[in-house]
């Protein structure tokens, strides 16, 4: 019977360091999700928004040549005489506006690809006892938070942020102008930024749900009530205030008349009051808190003050004649000071991480 040596044998593989370790829990997650058949689904669904942001920065940029084969598209879409002769002095406006709807667009298939991706990343490990497995290895806690949030990253970068960079570089070289880099290099800032807060707040909170529970239906039911029951009972509160704030201009106008006045039907009248009643309306917008109650529209709330989306639409709405571009703006964004929904997902993220390490033990506390 042959006799083996037991002793000590030094590897000689070669150390990372711990700054590191958690992009071995990310890329065999990644790995493991890249095998679902609807993530890959929804990846390649992502490049419709994707393709349509390029194409409308491409198209831009040969307006602005006065390309003659792209002069009878904007024609048949009706675009303003001002916009068609001076477009470059709309070059900023008209890119804030495309970012801001890639990024309305892409929500939704952000918010799935975090149902798809994030129920299992911690409730499986406490579902099977994997926690040992990880801890009795250099791994802390630290670590292996940031490993499992580098699973949402990278898909939630796929469907938003590449997709919008990749698209920003094809608007710039098609745009044939160095100056439109000067005009648009807060938009690459701001694509990149509001894609990380997308990724820490969507990010840590799904795992703060994951950590929860042991089954991961029900953890996309959490997902599910947190992204469409909040946002549709805090679009409900919302137009309701709103709407009764314009209705209320009605009422008093028939109050003023007396009762029983039947109103004429006289143009320039009923145009004063719908004024009114949108002004009422945008004023009770300003100062409406209602949809912090959803949590996307919190959310969307950044992505305006980031792109400066109000002041794109506005400026884009005085170039129709008899416009001054606040009734587009105003209808079009969300206007309740940013710092109000900053603040409800910094307290959702200090929320996330209270659960998470409250949840998730080091490997001295395991029982």
């Amino acid at each position: 019977m042959p006799i083996f040596d037991q002793g000590y044998q030094h590897w000689q593989g070669h150390l990372s360091g711990h700054g590191w370790r958690w992009l071995t829990v990310t890329r065999q997650g990644v790995r493991a999700q890249l095998k679902n058949r609807w993530t890959r689904a929804l990846l390649f669904f992502a490049l419709a928004p994707a393709l349509a942001l390029a194409l409308a920065l491409i198209a831009w940029g040969l307006l602005e040549q006065q390309a003659e084969f792209i002069m009878p598209v904007f024609a048949f879409l009706s675009l303003p005489a001002e916009m068609m002769a001076g477009p470059k002095a709309f070059r900023q406006p008209i890119w804030n506006a495309a970012f801001h709807f890639f990024f309305s667009v892409s929500m939704p298939l952000s918010m799935i690809m975090v149902m798809l991706v994030g129920p299992g990343l911690i409730s499986q490990d406490l579902r099977f006892n994997a926690m040992p497995l990880y801890f009795s290895r250099p791994l802390r806690r630290f670590d292996y938070f940031m490993g499992k949030l580098g699973v949402i990253g990278f898909f939630l970068a796929l469907v938003a942020i590449v997709p919008a960079v990749v698209a920003y570089v094809l608007g710039v070289l098609f745009s044939l102008d160095f100056g439109v880099f000067g005009d648009t290099w807060h938009l690459l800032a701001a694509s990149i930024g509001y894609g990380l807060v997308v990724v820490f707040s969507a990010g840590t909170l799904m795992l703060a749900l994951s950590s929860l529970s042991r089954s991961s239906r029900y953890v996309a039911l959490f997902w599910v009530g947190i992204w469409i029951i909040s946002g549709t009972v805090g679009g409900i509160l919302g137009t309701v205030h709103e709407e009764s704030a314009r209705m209320e201009v009605f009422r008093a106008e028939m109050q003023l008349k007396g009762p029983g006045h039947r109103m004429r039907f006289d143009r320039d009248h009923w145009k004063q009051m719908r004024d009114k009643a949108n002004e009422a309306r945008a004023e009770a917008a300003r100062n409406n808190w209602r949809p912090l109650f959803s949590y996307t529209a919190n959310l969307d709330r950044i992505r305006t003050f980031l792109f400066g989306a109000h002041g794109a639409f506005e400026r884009i709405g005085k170039a129709v004649p008899g416009s001054d571009g606040r009734e587009l703006a105003d209808n079009l964004v969300t206007q309740y000071p940013w710092y109000w929904s900053a603040a409800v997902l910094a307290g959702l993220f200090g929320i996330s991480l209270w659960i998470l390490t409250t949840r998730v033990r080091s490997l001295d506390r395991l029982r």
